[in-house]
Order: structure tokens, then C-alpha cells, then sequence
């Protein structure tokens, strides 16, 4: 009885509870902006191109004025999801932008970021939400961050949240979203508070929550195809953590080949930052949390791939694989998992043409902000090179405000090295076409290089917030163009090669690589190099361990192999202690007596010990600029350096073979994140050692005695060229050859002479 009257009574509340229901959908589903169309032009400075970040017409805010539900719009981070759903989150593109966990901080005045959003059912979905929390510099009227989704946008909402994150929603029009890959860009705009100027842009940030940012998703949204999957499978990896692959071992000999093609795979369909995997069996009794995607392999009679819904809510892309099945000829049918074509090599630029920048990707750059730099990579051919005196030209195309402070620059850098810094005054407002700046071809290299233009605009006054602005301080076109000099085919030992030419069947073990490398580290370095290089010879990554670094050819480079170790070490610094004295030789007794005892003998002994230690050292230096001897100088460079991990490309004999021995303290996430960055914007490793350092930032070494090589055979047309690069490569050497030479021709002509003479007589 009673259970038939429980039952009775929840007939009757369930009206009730529908309509509490679909009125909390409905107000979360509310509009609140519409969507605001911008136009301007591009090289003739626009003037509604820019504003202070302030709300206009049509645009969306965070609601917490909204007088229905205070709190509807303004979410606490924790809130975003609850247990019956979850986020399909931005995927951050950019790999040079900082991400501190699952939060990427936006810094300085004004940036545009750009996201992937998958998606499966568009219609399902109505709102963005964004997810930030700014620093407490930031001055909230002049802040702001707009939001277009495949090119149009949908609103601006403020940036204020200091104490912790928060979000904002954003309605997305109908009929905006498709299903599959969706292009987000971001633009923030953030003000200062106090200061204004290129010191007062580092004071700004704002951190995005990047697994909370995107599309609110309740489990029952989605079903059970490609795109659902697709979207689920961004989910899981948004926060780093490994996506499943079960029964892949049940497939024998077959195993591997599955295992390289899956990583690569996915790693080329989903860029930013790599996607990690873990391997196990069909079943387990881990405690994980909940997945939102996994990969399940069956072996099977013939092969197929379908999509489900697991048991515990994951989507489930399963694999029946037969014993002929290949792995390409499924997993190219799935059309989600076609390569996205910024996963492909930066664009060419052909040497002896002038090549515009609109060819090497560069689009009309816009700069609004007192200080910008922007890095554009191009690539040349791989046996181009140049080590002579021969000259580049950029002509550039630009054009900047009137008006601005006589302080205002533009540094324009090739490979990290400055090559003009353009004063901004006197021309304001005049276009500036096909200027020439000419700068030393040596500076480019064979293969990945980088165009960097940096921009300083000081304050006026720096000790007051800026005043808002209607238009870009600087614009440069993509009409301006790069000449690149001509050169013979040649080559020259350099780890950038090999290093671009890397995949995940490049990775070599031996014995001890288990000692330092772990099977979870060696998946996620192969995601990391799954973005193939397209038309490159294939290159090799050695694995070694600490206890193996004596297997590393070095040629005639004499590395100091306790500074090796110490460069993968962490060592912490000493302090010198104030409450004794320091250890050495500060008490010793016998000081004295060894003062009172400097008789003229003993000075002069000290004085000849002296005077021939410094001959010696003339000497060793004179001889090391003639015949160039790069293991005391790598030995040198190496002291007081040390990283996550470090590179070697020693042996010339062997250019397409890279070593690489990592810290014990190292988290292989983060090396994998610069590696994939590196292979993607260049200003990676190079040169013979490159150490990792701790903040993502790639120390080069290049020996001083490296010879280069000419490709192709000897001929009028290249002799000059050839000769002017193995010339510069050893000019001292070369220079001594040339007048050991002459004298041995006046020595020759003057014994003729004298032979002469006393023939005569």
C-alpha cells in the first residue's frame, strides 16, 4: 500500500517537475546580445577599427543585471557542469601562448587567440560560455574580450574577475555552428589601470579556463556517430589526460603498426597541444575518473569502425580489425580524422625571387597595442646556404599614426637576431611602400626561419592610464616582399634538419632507454612528432639514459661528460653561510709563512710561471681561431647551463641522427609541448647541443669548426658561391693558407731569380 501510494504521488509532482525543469533550461538558454558586425580597411589606417572595450549596441555583457536571475549569467567556475554534464572545450591553437595546467594566460593589451570548437548536433547547442580570471592591474571599463565564431561575432563580454575564475555566457545565432570543427577567435583588449606603456603590457593577463571554456554538453545532447565522438575525444584531452586505448595487444605483431598510425592520426586531425594516450586491456579495475571518450580494438574477421556509447557514458570508437586490415585504410575513411593543413611544413620561399609575405602565410599585420611582438615563420629550402657577406632585402610596406611618442620603434628581427629598428615619427599617416632594409643572408638557414616584427610605443604620459584608442598605431602589409639570395646546392651539419624531419617511427631504444624513459613518455614524445614534415628524408631520435651517454658519437668534439651530466641535472644554489667562515683556505697556517718567504728568487720563478702561462695561452687561442678545436668551447658554453633535456648532433658523418637524454626531474607533457611548438613557429633546436631550458626556451651551440658540404658538381656558375661559403666558414684558416702560398711563390720566384743571375755572370 504504501508503496503504491509513493508511487501515486510521484504521478502527480511530475508535472510539477518538468516545468521547474524546462523553466531553468529556458533561462539558461536566454539571449542576451545579438550578433555585431566590424568593418574596416587594412594599410589605410581605419578609424572604427579599434574601441576601448566599452559595451555598444547589440553587444553581449555579463547579465548580472539581468533583472529575472541575478545570477544566471555570472557563473562561478565550479557551477559550469554538473554531474549530468560536461564542456566541449576550446582547443587552443597557438603552442607559444603559456598554459599553466588547464589555463592559458592571454598577456598584454591587446591579443587575438584562436580555438577549435568541435561540435556534433548544432542545433543543440545556443551558448558559449567563457571561463577567465584577469590580473588585479587590469582596469575593467577598458577591458574586454570579443568573441567571433566562424568568422562572425557573437558578442563582447568584460573582463573583471580578480579573486578567482568566473564565467560569461554568450548566445550563438542559429544556423552558426556546423557540425565538426569550429573556428574561435578571441580578442582581448586589457587596460591598465594605473601605468601606460611597454613595461605597464606585462602587467596584464588574463588566464582562460581552457576545460571549462566552450559549449555546455548534458550527456543525452549528443549520440552516437564520428562527430559526437570527435567531440568527445577534444573533451578527455583538454585537461592533458590520456585517452584509452583498450585491447590494441589482443592484435599480436599488428599491435605496433595500429599504435603509430592511431597516434599520428589523431595528432595531425586535432592540433595544439599533443594528445597523450595510455594502453590497457578490455578490462579493469583502476579507480579513474569519468571518461568521455576511448578507443576499443576488436580483432574481427574483416575490418570496420562504428561508434557507440559505453556503459558508463563514454563515447566509444570501436575498431574490429581483421588480420589483413590495415590501419591506413580504415582510419583514412573516417573523414574527422583528415590532416588539418597547418599540421604541414611553414611555407617555402624560393631564394633568388621576391617572394611576398602574403605567399609565406603573413597576413596585413594590425598593431594596436604599446608593445607587440609578432614571430611569422617561413622555410627555405634545405640545401640552400649562405655563410658569406651576400645580402637579403625585405622591402617593407608600412604605415603608422600621427602623432605618436618620438620613443616609438619597430624592431624587425630574422632568426632572434635584430637586423632594423624604424623610428615612428615624422611620417605619420603616409604609407611607406617597398622600404629596403637589407640585412646578412647568414643570418637565414636551411629550412625553418622566423620573421619577427616587435613594437614599442611608449606612454604619453607612461604614469596614467592610455587613452582609448580608435585605430592601430602601426599597420605593415602583406604586400611588402623578402629576397632571398641565390645559393648552390650545399650543406652544412645542423641538428634543424634532422630535427624537422623527426616522426614517430624515428624513435630509436636500446637497452637502457627504460631507465630514464617510461612506455607513457615514449607515447607522448611520439604524439608530439606525429605532425609529419611533408617531402623530408627521414631523420632518427636516440633515447639514452644518464648511464648511457658514452654511446653518443662526438666525433672529435671532447665534451666533458660530468658537465653533460650536470646539464640534465638539477643543482641547487649554495648560499654562503654568515655565521662562520668559508670553507678554503682563509686559516691556513702556513699562509703566512708562505708570504714572509717571497724572496727574488721565488718572485721571479712566479714571474717566468707567469709570463710563459700567458705565451701558452696566446698560443692555444691563436691556434684555436686557425684550426678550430669546439670541445673546449663546448665545454665552456656548457657550464652553468642546465634544462629538461638536452640534444646532441655531434658526428658530422651521421646529419640525420639526433641523441637526446632527458632530466630525471623532467615532465615529459612539457618537453612535448616544446618540441611540437618548436616543429610548428620555428626557434627550435640547433647547432651541434641544444639544452631545453626550464621555461620552454631552446640554447643552441654551434661549433665554430663545422664544414660544409657542396651538393652538386663544381661548374662556372657555382664556383664563386661554393668557394665564397667554405671560405667563410674557416676565413682565418684559409686567410694563413693564402699567404703561406705566397710566400711560397716569392720564395720559388726569388730562387729563379738568383738561379738566373748566376747563370749570366
Amino acid at each position: 500500500m504504501r508503496a503504491r501510494a509513493f508511487f501515486a504521488w510521484t504521478r502527480a509532482q511530475a508535472p510539477r517537475v518538468f516545468c521547474a525543469t524546462a523553466f531553468c533550461i529556458g533561462v539558461l538558454g536566454a539571449g542576451a546580445g545579438q550578433a555585431q558586425d566590424t568593418g574596416g580597411g587594412l594599410i589605410l589606417l581605419p578609424e572604427d577599427g579599434l574601441t576601448d572595450g566599452t559595451p555598444q549596441n547589440g553587444v553581449t555583457q555579463a547579465l548580472d543585471e539581468d533583472r529575472f536571475d541575478p545570477a544566471r549569467r555570472g557563473l562561478d567556475a565550479t557551477q559550469q557542469t554538473g554531474s549530468q554534464g560536461w564542456v566541449s572545450p576550446l582547443r587552443l591553437m597557438d603552442l607559444n601562448i603559456p598554459v599553466n595546467g588547464t589555463a592559458a594566460r592571454i598577456s598584454g593589451e591587446r591579443q587575438v587567440v584562436a580555438f577549435d570548437l568541435y561540435v556534433s548536433t548544432p542545433s543543440a547547442h545556443r551558448v558559449l560560455q567563457l571561463v577567465t580570471q584577469s590580473s588585479i592591474d587590469l582596469l575593467p571599463e577598458r577591458s574586454s574580450m570579443r568573441v567571433h565564431v566562424n568568422g562572425q561575432e557573437i558578442g563582447v563580454a568584460g573582463l573583471g574577475n580578480f579573486d578567482a575564475f568566473e564565467g560569461v555566457v554568450l548566445d550563438i545565432p542559429d544556423n552558426l555552428l556546423v557540425a565538426g570543427r569550429n573556428g574561435v577567435q578571441i580578442e582581448f583588449v586589457q587596460g591598465h589601470r594605473i601605468f601606460c606603456g611597454p613595461e605597464a603590457s606585462f602587467g596584464l593577463w588574463t588566464d582562460i579556463d581552457l576545460t571549462q571554456s566552450g559549449l555546455p554538453v548534458a550527456y543525452s545532447d549528443i549520440g552516437g556517430d564520428a562527430d559526437s565522438f570527435m567531440m568527445a575525444f577534444a573533451a578527455q584531452t583538454a585537461s592533458g589526460a590520456p585517452v584509452e586505448i583498450r585491447g590494441i595487444d589482443r592484435l599480436g605483431a599488428q599491435a605496433a603498426n595500429w599504435r603509430r598510425h592511431l597516434i599520428r592520426s589523431f595528432n595531425q586531425a586535432l592540433l595544439g597541444s599533443p594528445v597523450a594516450f595510455g594502453f590497457s586491456d578490455y578490462w579493469t579495475v583502476a579507480q579513474q575518473d569519468r571518461a568521455l571518450a576511448r578507443i576499443t580494438i576488436l580483432p574481427a574477421s574483416s575490418g570496420r569502425v562504428s561508434f557507440h556509447r559505453g556503459g558508463d557514458g563514454a563515447h566509444v570508437m570501436v575498431l574490429e580489425v581483421g588480420p589483413d586490415t590495415q590501419p591506413q585504410n580504415v582510419l583514412t575513411a573516417i573523414a574527422q580524422l583528415a590532416p588539418q593543413p597547418a599540421a604541414s611544413r611553414a611555407p617555402l620561399a624560393q631564394p633568388g625571387q621576391d617572394v611576398p609575405l602574403s605567399v609565406l602565410g603573413v597576413q596585413t599585420e594590425s598593431f594596436a597595442q604599446r608593445y607587440a611582438r609578432r614571430d611569422h615563420p617561413f622555410r627555405l629550402p634545405d640545401d640552400w646556404l649562405v655563410l658569406t657577406a651576400a645580402k637579403a632585402r625585405l622591402n617593407l610596406d608600412y604605415i603608422y599614426a600621427t602623432g605618436l611618442p618620438r620613443e616609438a620603434v619597430l624592431l624587425i628581427s630574422v632568426n632572434g637576431e635584430a637586423i632594423r629598428l624604424l623610428p615612428l615619427r615624422d611620417e605619420g599617416g603616409q604609407v611607406i611602400s617597398q622600404f629596403p632594409i637589407d640585412f646578412e643572408a647568414r643570418i637565414l638557414q636551411p629550412g625553418t626561419n622566423r620573421l619577427t616584427f616587435e613594437v614599442m610605443v611608449p606612454g604619453d604620459p607612461p604614469d596614467l592610464p592610455c587613452p582609448a584608442v580608435d585605430r592601430p598605431f602601426l599597420q605593415i602589409g602583406d604586400s611588402s616582399t623578402l629576397h632571398i639570395p641565390y645559393s648552390p646546392s650545399m650543406a652544412i651539419p645542423d641538428m634543424d634538419l634532422a630535427f624537422g624531419a623527426l616522426t614517430p617511427d624515428s624513435i630509436r631504444l636500446n637497452d637502457m632507454t627504460a631507465r630514464a624513459y617510461s612506455e607513457t613518455d615514449i607515447l607522448m614524445l611520439s604524439a608530439a612528432l606525429a605532425r609529419s614534415q611533408a617531402d623530408m628524408r627521414g631523420a632518427t631520435l636516440h633515447l639514452i639514459s644518464l648511464d648511457d651517454l658514452g654511446s653518443v658519437p662526438a666525433a672529435h668534439h671532447r665534451a666533458d661528460r660530468r658537465l653533460l651530466e650536470n646539464a640534465v641535472l638539477s643543482i641547487p644554489q649554495v648560499g654562503t653561510s654568515d655565521t662562520g667562515p668559508a670553507l678554503g683556505f682563509s686559516d691556513d697556517p702556513f699562509e703566512r709563512r708562505r708570504q714572509q718567504d717571497s724572496s727574488f728568487s721565488v718572485g721571479f720563478g712566479r714571474a717566468f710561471s707567469n709570463g710563459w702561462g700567458a705565451i701558452r695561452d696566446s698560443v692555444r687561442w691563436a691556434t684555436d681561431r686557425i684550426f678550430p678545436s669546439s670541445g673546449e668551447q663546448l665545454n665552456q658554453w656548457l657550464q652553468d647551463r642546465n634544462g629538461q633535456a638536452v640534444l646532441f648532433h655531434l658526428d658530422p658523418t651521421r646529419p640525420d641522427e639526433i641523441w637526446m637524454l632527458r632530466s630525471p626531474d623532467s615532465d615529459m607533457n612539457d618537453i612535448a609541448h616544446a618540441v611540437a611548438a618548436a616543429r610548428a613557429s620555428g626557434g627550435g633546436p640547433r647547432g651541434q647541443v641544444s639544452i631545453l631550458g626550464h621555461q620552454g626556451e631552446w640554447q643552441n651551440w654551434i661549433a665554430p669548426d663545422r664544414r660544409p658540404i657542396l651538393l652538386e658538381p663544381w661548374s662556372v656558375s657555382n664556383f664563386r658561391y661554393a668557394m665564397g661559403n667554405f671560405v667563410s666558414a674557416r676565413p682565418i684558416f684559409f686567410t694563413i693558407m693564402i699567404l703561406f702560398l705566397a710566400l711560397l711563390s716569392a720564395v720559388i720566384a726569388l730562387r729563379l731569380v738568383i738561379s738566373t743571375r748566376d747563370t749570366k755572370t
